[in-house]
């Protein structure tokens, strides 16, 4: 029993580690959003006193705005989870299925935001929606968004049944 209570301890403190260097990657990821953000607001890449080049940004500000905004709570989201997976009673198999779950719908979410952004349609759909024509940009956003949104759901909600089994 002891073994398989070390075996278990050390799994999850790799899965709890390895949330937090996603989350990290995700954050980074969306500071870069920040970047694209601020140049598209600027119509170019303007770094003052070093690059003033006046180029089209591709995507919107508003989509910028979400990509940058987004990836920073899906990053902390994932650092949370990982920080939270340590004070409650998981069993192999849940804990298992939150650390991949968060960690395709950290990356999910991400890729969602940066081809949304590219998108005709805003990523809503395959197809064609209010917003406009489906494109391969709207393709990838709906498939990799959509594709985990039940995954996060399940596993918010082990995580909070958890939670307060543990609280009694």
């Amino acid at each position: 029993m002891k073994q398989q209570e070390s075996w278990f301890l050390t799994s999850q403190k790799q899965i709890q580690s390895s949330l937090i260097g996603h989350g990290a990657l995700v954050i980074f990821i969306s500071l870069l959003a920040g970047f694209m953000l601020t140049f598209d607001m600027l119509n170019g890449i303007k770094i003052w006193p070093l690059f003033d080049v006046s180029i089209d940004i591709p995507g919107t500000i508003r989509g910028w705005r979400i990509a940058h905004s987004g990836g920073l709570l899906n990053g902390i989201m994932i650092m949370v989870i990982a920080l939270c997976i340590t004070r409650i009673k998981l069993s192999a198999s849940s804990l298992k299925f939150i650390y991949w779950s968060f960690l395709l719908t950290g990356w999910g979410n991400t890729i969602f935001y940066w081809a949304a952004n590219l998108s005709m349609n805003r990523g809503l759909s395959v197809g064609d929606t209010s917003y406009g024509s489906g494109d391969f940009f709207g393709a990838v956003a709906y498939i990799s968004g959509a594709s985990v949104m039940l995954l996060t759901v399940i596993a918010t909600l082990i995580i909070a049944k958890s939670a307060f089994n543990s609280a009694r």
